[in-house]
């Protein structure tokens, strides 16, 4: 949903003009004004609103792209501007480094700021009437003295940017910058801001509803909502680092501004997100969605134990119709998650809700077959590569408990060959992805997990040869060994000539051949020691379970 209208004057601000206009829809905002190629290329994106960065002691990009120029050309190409200016910030702030509010003088530095932002704005072009908010990080929310002094700084600044014809607004952190504001609102002296710029990561594209918000603030089209922190995402073939932001406030807009582009035909564009952690990325084909969407990858941790398991990592994948703000529940193509590895023994697995949790099947191929819904292939760097149709819960679940040993081995010889069979293991997950087959201990080969045979030709001649089996899960954790099935030698029989005469190999190959063609010449009657020696040569071992 995309919406423009004339923000209409209230309060303080009823004397304030010019071009500021009510957004309703998605954003973003970045540290640096992307290039006029890059919004350019954006424009194959669900955002039509971007935050742009003014200046203010602790900003912490130059001003690179951003100029009238920039201002002017954005606007043009249909893009609201929300304009934010980054100064001195709460005496108890959580992030290092930042140069911090003087408590004795928080009234005087708020006015400073707010002269300073209005300056910042002409020279960008933005002229009063243009809505600034003032961005105050996240700091403690246990200290009073601390709380008292960034109110007072924002009041000021509230004040003062007024004054100078501009709206002001403030940027910060629900529990804290917006908390202590919000406290306020019950005192007659209380200056507020005429919008604010709620900082929750919480994935909820919606400007209401925050716990430490009431919804009976800024309730006039006052509101934007970052729900979701900084993490990569690509469109037309230009990748940005972004905060997520959805947008129902004042922004900085064209008086008729461009329409968005139509989405491309046969279906929206491809693209890709990242899950701000680095340790997930999403990425799909053009034609996944037949119109615009927001897509989200949002890292999420387990609530609840899930049995069998001891926690892993996981993602939330969520699409949203930026029309409507409805939820897709299908795609028409795959989706590809690429989960990087956890650094310990992990299976795929999907769930629609936290609790219950499905292992994923392993695909043979990056496709997904006729009536599966997701699935996984496994790369040569490690990473997991989930494909899915639908949204939800991904993630690895770490799993170290091994499968149980195959049980009921049993087998016999066919053809000169053993032919060992077994009941299946069972494991955690639901399923074994192989059965090893070791030969004295050694691994031999391996058959796929569905697999109850397996057909070996290595024997020691002249010493016992000793088979077990090990089930394998999809995480690679491996059973016991089963029971062994020993190869024994057969004796070889007394009375055999220390070299067999060659009619008696012949004789041999046309018996074991049915007889066909004309019988070998041979000694007649044959010596009782032929026949001792042809019964060992068709079984030359035995078994012993």
């Amino acid at each position: 949903m995309v919406a423009l209208c004339t923000l209409p004057a209230a309060g303080s601000a009823a004397a304030v003009q010019g071009r500021a206009q009510v957004f309703t829809g998605y954003g973003f905002d970045t540290c640096g004004a992307p290039s006029a190629a890059a919004l350019s290329a954006w424009a194959a994106s669900p955002y039509r609103a971007i935050g742009i960065y003014l200046g203010g002691r602790n900003r912490a990009c130059p001003d690179g792209n951003l100029s009238a120029a920039w201002v002017a050309s954005a606007e043009a190409a249909g893009w609201a501007l929300a304009p934010l200016y980054v100064g001195l910030q709460a005496p108890c702030v959580t992030q290092a480094g930042l140069t911090l509010i003087d408590p004795e003088g928080a009234v005087a530095e708020g006015v400073a700021a707010a002269d300073d932002a209005a300056t910042r704005a002409a020279a960008f072009a933005l002229p009063p009437g243009s809505p600034i908010y003032f961005d105050m990080e996240g700091y403690a929310t246990n200290d009073p003295g601390c709380s008292q002094v960034v109110q007072a700084f924002l009041a000021a600044w509230v004040g003062e940017l007024r004054a100078r014809g501009y709206l002001a607004g403030v940027y910060g952190s629900a529990a804290s910058t917006i908390r202590d504001i919000a406290a306020e609102a019950s005192s007659p002296d209380a200056v507020l801001p005429d919008a604010v710029w709620i900082a929750r990561w919480d994935g909820q594209a919606a400007v209401f509803g925050d716990p430490d918000v009431p919804d009976t603030l800024w309730a006039d089209h006052q509101r934007i909502h970052q729900f979701r922190g900084g993490h990569n995402e690509r469109y037309g073939g230009v990748t940005l680092n972004i905060d997520g932001n959805y947008l129902d406030g004042p922004v900085v807009a064209a008086i008729a501004p461009a329409p968005p582009p139509p989405p491309p035909s046969p279906g929206a564009p491809a693209g890709s997100v990242g899950s701000g952690d680095g340790e997930a990325t999403v990425s799909w084909p053009q034609g996944a969605f037949s119109e615009p969407v927001l897509v989200t990858l949002i890292p999420t941790p387990f609530t609840r134990p899930v049995p069998g398991y001891e926690g892993g990592y996981a993602v939330r994948l969520a699409v949203i119709q930026t029309a409507t703000g409805n939820p897709l529940s299908s795609f028409a193509a795959p989706l590809t998650i690429r989960l990087r590895p956890i650094g310990a023994p992990a299976v795929p697995a999907y769930s629609a809700d936290g609790v219950t949790w499905h292992v994923l099947p392993r695909l043979a191929t990056a496709a997904l077959p006729a009536g599966v819904t997701a699935g996984y292939t496994v790369e040569a760097d490690g990473s997991t590569d989930i494909l899915t149709i639908t949204p939800g819960l991904f993630g690895l679940l770490r799993d170290t408990t091994p499968p149980t040993p195959p049980s009921e081995i049993s087998g016999r010889f066919l053809h000169g060959s053993l032919v060992l069979s077994w009941h299946p293991a069972s494991d955690n997950s639901g399923s074994i992805g192989a059965y090893e087959i070791t030969f004295d201990g050694r691994p031999l080969f391996s058959v796929p997990g569905k697999t109850r045979h397996a057909t070996l030709h290595t024997f020691h001649p002249d010493a016992p040869s000793v088979y077990r089996i090990l089930a394998v899960d999809a995480a690679g954790n491996s059973s016991a060994p089963s029971k062994p099935m020993v190869v024994v030698p057969a004796r070889h029989p007394a009375g055999v000539p220390e070299r067999v005469p060659a009619w008696a190999w012949r004789l041999f190959a046309w018996q074991q051949h049915h007889h066909a063609g004309q019988r070998p010449a041979t000694p007649r009657p044959l010596p009782a020691w032929y026949w001792h020696w042809a019964a060992w040569r068709l079984q030359p071992f035995r078994l012993r379970g």
